[in-house]
This record gives C-alpha cells, structure tokens and sequence, in this order.
C-alpha cells in the first residue's frame, strides 16, 4: 500500500449512528456530505497522520497487533461542540477513555506519526466550513445522536488528490 497520501486511522460509527451522522452532516456542512462518518483516533489531534515515508511492510504487522489486542468499544455519542475560533462542530464522546487509550496505544506502537499542534480531543466531526447564521450555531448546539452502539474494526482511510476519503484497509477488533 501506498502511504504518501495522508493516512488516517479511524473508527467507523455503526448504524443507525453512521446514517443520522450523515443526515447532520449533508445540512449542515457540504465538505462533509460524502465523508465517512467515523472517529478520527490518529490524523485530527493528538498524533498527525502516519508519516508518508513509511513502507506499508513494516507498518501493517503493529496495525495487525493493535487490531488483535484491542476488544470492540462500546460508546456513545456525546453532546456538540464547536472549536475555539472556528466554525467546526462535532460530536464528542460521552466515555473518551476507551479512545484515549487507543490513541495512545498506537502512539506507541512504533509507527511514525506527523506532528499535530492540537491535543487528543476524540470526536465525530459534524460541521467544517461554510457561512454560519446564529439560528444555525444554536440548531448546531441543540443536536445529539443518540444510543449506544460497538465499534467492531479499526481502518485506515485515506485523502485522494481529488479530496475524496477512501477506505484502504480494516482488520476487526479482536481482543477481549
């Protein structure tokens, strides 16, 4: 595999919360209408993407461990929340933990990563760009997902030139 695009390690929301995500994000933020709804746990915040220069033979086995090591999470979207100075809302989670702990595994796991200047905040992004009216900034504060659900598999995705996300790769999460 090809790792010169930048390439991000996520967690993929289950249905029905991968739907109403979706739903959220095609009214309110067109750059996100056909991005896939997920958990971002290297690549937003905390570590940056996998360094490009990395050869796909040497990264695949710790991704393979990490898969095997870790059990499906169970969560929960929490409430809303918009970044300082920016126009970007996203979902948090109601029990980070789990994601923390995740994201520090792989930080650790001898992968290279990019620098990030932000730190690990775990979250599904809602809203990224556009004008914002004051209506639409409460609309945005007033919205949840709700219910439980697992998520079962880690993946990789990655930004094509023409700014599609793709999924590239996943393995289940396997551990107990």
């Amino acid at each position: 595999m090809n790792l010169v695009p930048p390439t991000y390690i996520c967690l993929d929301l289950p249905e029905p919360q991968a739907s109403e995500v979706m739903a959220l994000r095609r009214r309110y933020c067109q750059r996100l209408k056909d991005f896939p709804p997920e958990i971002t746990i290297t690549g937003s915040s905390g570590v940056g993407a996998m360094l490009p220069q990395l050869h796909w033979d040497r990264v695949e086995p710790k991704l393979e461990a990490i898969a095997q090591e870790w059990a499906p999470i169970r969560a929960s979207l929490g409430g809303m929340v918009r970044f300082p100075d920016t126009d970007i809302f996203c979902l948090s989670m109601s029990d980070p933990m789990p994601f923390m702990a995740l994201h520090e595994a792989l930080k650790h796991s001898g992968i290279a990563f990019e620098e990030s200047q932000f730190p690990f905040f775990p979250h599904c992004t809602i809203r990224m760009a556009g004008p914002l009216t004051d209506q639409d900034i409460s609309a945005l504060f007033s919205l949840s997902v709700p219910g439980e659900f697992t998520i079962a598999e880690l993946a990789l995705y990655q930004r094509t030139p023409d700014d599609r996300i793709v999924r590239v790769w996943s393995r289940p999460l396997a551990g107990s």
